[in-house]
């Protein structure tokens, strides 16, 4: 296995810049931890097709790594006349409807925005890139003016600051897509303009049905979903920071705020965080990141944030393999100086006691003056619970994560700091230290000398029955 030169996972898009297998193999190399497919472009063949082809390559090379799938929820998409771009000048008045109005420049949209919309209030196009107030409102049309000159594109997203639109929390294309989703591709599923826990619910139910084990990935982009950010978090198993959308339906000054407040309470609910979008957005066409880009991804890191991920930079950019590396170096420098903001557990939870007694033994090693000094820590786990109770802590960069579950095994790949590892122990006895140190030994992931803390549980494969802690020293 390749060795993790950074704890902060990384999280790429993959598009047609980055479809062929040579590719697929130089972002693993280069930092990739996680595939995202964004099944708003693209048909369900062309995104198993590729997803297949990333999987073999990570087989071949003998890194874990997981698959997320981004459906397109509640999210808002235009369409322009004949699907082609759409010049627009400022101050010229727009049509939005459901339907093409003649000769006139018409945009459409579903009818549950113009129901919801009012006169003077603004529409949002391509996270800001287009901006309208409107002007005038019909049964099924908005008449909007043009607050700025700009080119809009086919399918390019649609905002509604302030405006929540009734909508169900999937669309018939999600669907289709999670009909073709199976456990052996998909480890995440990510749940696009999440309003409520309500919608979370509604995902796991679609999940259920279809005998998806895929872990659910909340998008916070909008109002709505900041005023019920805490049920939304306990409901829903990884938090995404969508900063695209975020950024444009709620006040920009606010963005960086609500970035730090939703890293914070992730880590202190134990729920891996990903920081989203724009983060190196220069090197779509540049071969160096801007400086405030560099700032930005590093800010992320002292932040506590789980993932960085990148979008347009790998799906359509000139220099897809250099921004991930980019990406890993900026990481994994910071990481050897940030100390995340420290997070309140007020109630601990009995089943987890092993984990904070395991937070109260690292916390002293770290301490110099004292004479305990943890080289290692290894954990056994079924489910990755007890790793994201103690990686939340951040009190050490890295932890050796041993499961039998492949499932497990890639969904770990999205949670800092873990290195994951699968083996089959069906016949292991985890209470026989002696035997266990051998084998992990044997793997390489034990080195002779090195003080190391095993967290396990006395029955193997038993979820929720973490309840050893054992310090030893490796023979």
């Amino acid at each position: 296995m390749i060795s993790l030169p950074k704890s902060t996972k990384i999280v790429a898009t993959i598009g047609p810049a980055t479809e062929t297998e040579e590719i697929l193999e130089q972002l693993i190399l280069a930092g990739m931890n996680v595939a995202r497919f964004n099944t708003k472009h693209g048909t369900p063949e062309w995104h198993r097709e590729r997803i297949l082809r990333v999987k073999a390559v990570a087989q071949r090379l003998q890194v874990p790594l997981a698959v997320l799938i981004d459906l397109q929820g509640p999210e808002i998409r235009i369409q322009t006349p004949g699907e082609q771009p759409l010049e627009i000048s400022e101050n010229e008045h727009i049509t939005f409807s459901t339907v093409q109005q003649g000769d006139e420049k018409t945009i459409i949209i579903p009818q549950e925005v113009i129901d919801a919309e009012q006169e003077g209030n603004t529409l949002i196009i391509d996270d800001g890139l287009g901006e309208f107030v409107i002007i005038g409102k019909e049964s099924d049309s908005l008449i909007a003016e043009a607050k700025n000159t700009c080119t809009i594109g086919n399918r390019k997203s649609l905002n509604t600051p302030g405006v929540v639109i009734n909508m169900p929390p999937l669309v018939p294309q999600d669907y289709v897509h999670l009909d073709a989703a199976t456990n052996d591709i998909v480890e995440f599923v990510g749940l696009s303009f999440v309003r409520s826990a309500q919608d979370i619910h509604n995902l796991r139910e679609e999940l259920r049905k279809r005998n998806l084990q895929a872990d659910i990935v909340a998008k916070i982009e909008n109002q709505a979903a900041l005023d019920n950010i805490d049920e939304i978090v306990a409901a829903t198993d990884v938090v995404m920071v969508a900063r695209g959308d975020l950024g444009v339906e709620v006040p920009y000054e606010e963005l960086t705020h609500w970035q730090k407040t939703i890293i914070t309470l992730c880590r202190e609910k134990a729920k891996p965080v990903i920081t989203a979008t724009q983060m190196l957005k220069t090197m779509i066409n540049f071969p160096y990141p801007s400086r405030a880009e560099v700032s930005d991804v590093a800010n992320a890191v002292y932040d506590g944030t789980d993932a960085v991920m990148l979008s347009d930079e790998t799906t359509i950019g000139k220099y897809p393999v250099k921004a991930v590396a980019t990406q890993a170096k900026i990481v994994a420098y910071n990481e050897q100086f940030a100390v995340p903001p420290i997070i309140q557990v007020p109630d601990i939870d009995v089943s987890h006691w092993v984990t904070h007694a395991a937070s109260m033994l690292l916390n002293t090693s770290s301490d110099p003056a004292k004479s305990l000094v943890i080289h290692r820590v290894i954990c056994f786990s079924e489910t990755g619970t007890t790793a994201k109770q103690l990686m939340r802590f951040r009190q050490i960069r890295s932890i050796d994560v041993v499961t039998n579950s492949q499932l497990t095994c890639n969904q770990l790949s999205m949670l800092y700091g873990v290195r994951p590892w699968l083996l089959s122990l069906e016949n292991e006895n985890l209470s026989d230290t002696e035997q266990l140190v051998t084998k992990l030994k044997e793997l390489g992931i034990a080195k002779s000398g090195e003080v190391t803390l095993l967290i396990h549980g006395s029955h193997w494969k038993q979820p929720s029955l973490t309840n050893v802690l054992k310090i030893v020293t490796i023979p």
